[in-house]
């Protein structure tokens, strides 16, 4: 499941990776050109939402790729990821579509089943790259339809934290490593309670990433939101139902989480957490980027979901695809495998803010400023990702229930009310 990170500050992986003086170099190939056939003769053109991993991608690594290659990428002007939504489905029906695209994850099936992007399971097996040297997030796109997309990296979704507010508290710091021992779901809302003080600090927020759905249902021993097979809503089982309510109750019943109405709006939660006002977040380690750029006023690192059944993660996909109607192809392909082999992917992996899907360059990962100290955790995190069920309505699904959830996060509803009460309609879209 992609969420949106355009929040991400774009200087700070500029910044934070060394590559400041690429600035103007940055700034000239981001913006390119807003044409959808732009691109000078033979030029691979791409197109993308605006967030500073898609212009690291755009910017030193195509850099490092045409002084490899000697071939050309131009990225064509990018947008809000919101409006993207809309306008990579005008781009691919135009007939000219740029010859790498980045996609939501959630799009992939219906874009596969139309057979609208390029089937990349033939190039890779020519690539000589083995499976093998990859991590999980990498099978995202391997779908019964063909690999017709790429993961290139992925954004860990884990616990950033106030290491001085709990310093202050004297409660133990979280493990540094992916690891269950004293971080469980227990051990956490311990944790929350002990930092929390009323309403003018509070010990955590995990409901503003949506993302935790799944990994706090799979985490309690359920499939998931969706089903494997992407028919069923699994998540008004009583395993996602009950993860659901844990994570409601952490303000209905515990008072450790702001309530639904003042951790709604963007980046509610983050103004918290830059207040030192929240002690624990749940986000995905894109936001590395702006607080190491958006200097904190105290200490900071980030630590693993905590466990029960489970301690999973579900991170953010960073994919690719080549239309099928895409006039360079080839060249398209070698600049995508650039990215997923070790070079290029070691290039991701040492701006720190995010996790190459390549093992090798993962390990080599590093921290962009002074924090957070625990960056290794990342790669960690990314060896224990487990992918979502794709469904062919997953979008049409969750413009459904999520409205339900809000009337659970204000205790309206209890979960298992709400989700099997949508349950039937949720299916209908899934098996339409």
């Amino acid at each position: 499941m992609t969420i949106g990170t355009h929040h991400v500050n774009r200087r700070a992986f500029l910044k934070a990776s060394g590559l400041a003086a690429s600035g103007a170099l940055l700034g000239a190939c981001a913006k390119g050109t807003d044409s959808a056939s732009g691109g000078g003769p033979g030029a691979v053109t791409t197109n993308g939402w605006t967030d500073a991993l898609h212009d690291y991608l755009m910017g030193p690594v195509v850099k490092a790729f045409t002084q490899q290659s000697g071939i050309k990428v131009e990225p064509q002007a990018g947008v809000p990821f919101d409006d993207y939504q809309t306008r990579f489905r005008t781009l691919l029906a135009g007939g000219a579509p740029p010859d790498i695209m980045r996609l939501n994850d959630d799009f992939l099936p219906e874009i596969s089943d139309k057979g609208l992007s390029q089937d990349l399971a033939p190039y890779l097996a020519k690539s000589g790259l083995e499976e093998a040297g990859f991590l999980p997030g990498f099978e995202a796109s391997k779908l019964p339809s063909g690999r017709r997309g790429l993961v290139v990296a992925s954004q860990v979704r884990c616990i950033f934290y106030n290491k001085t507010m709990f310093r202050k508290a004297g409660v133990p710091l979280p493990p540094s490593v992916w690891s269950p021992d004293g971080w469980t779901w227990d051990d956490f809302l311990r944790t929350a309670k002990a930092l929390t003080e009323g309403t003018r600090q509070y010990g955590c927020s995990i409901v503003a990433d949506s993302g935790y759905e799944e990994m706090w249902a799979r985490n309690n021993g359920g499939p998931g939101a969706f089903s494997e097979d992407g028919r069923k809503f699994t998540l008004a089982d009583p395993q996602g139902a009950e993860a659901i309510q844990w994570v409601a109750d952490l303000t209905l019943q515990h008072r450790v989480q702001p309530a639904w109405g003042d951790i709604k709006p963007d980046d509610a939660d983050r103004r918290l957490f830059q207040a030192g006002r929240l002690g624990m977040m749940l986000r995905v380690s894109g936001n590395i980027g702006f607080f190491t750029e958006n200097q904190l006023d105290f200490e900071w690192d980030i630590a693993p979901v905590p466990a029960k059944v489970h301690q999973y993660q579900q991170g953010s996909s960073v994919l690719y695809i080549i239309p099928e109607a895409a006039r360079h192809p080839e060249d398209a392909w070698k600049y995508l495998e650039f990215v997923i082999g070790e070079k290029g992917g070691t290039l991701v992996a040492e701006a720190g803010l995010a996790v190459p899907v390549n093992r090798k360059a993962a390990q080599r990962i590093k921290s962009p400023g002074k924090y957070p100290v625990s960056v290794r955790l990342l790669a960690q995190g990314a060896e224990q990702s487990r992918l979502p069920s794709l469904t062919r309505a997953s979008s049409a699904a969750m413009s459904l229930y999520r409205p339900q959830m809000e009337r659970v996060y204000t205790g309206e509803l209890t979960a298992a009310k709400a989700l099997g009460g949508i349950r039937g309609q949720v299916e209908s879209k899934l098996n339409a």
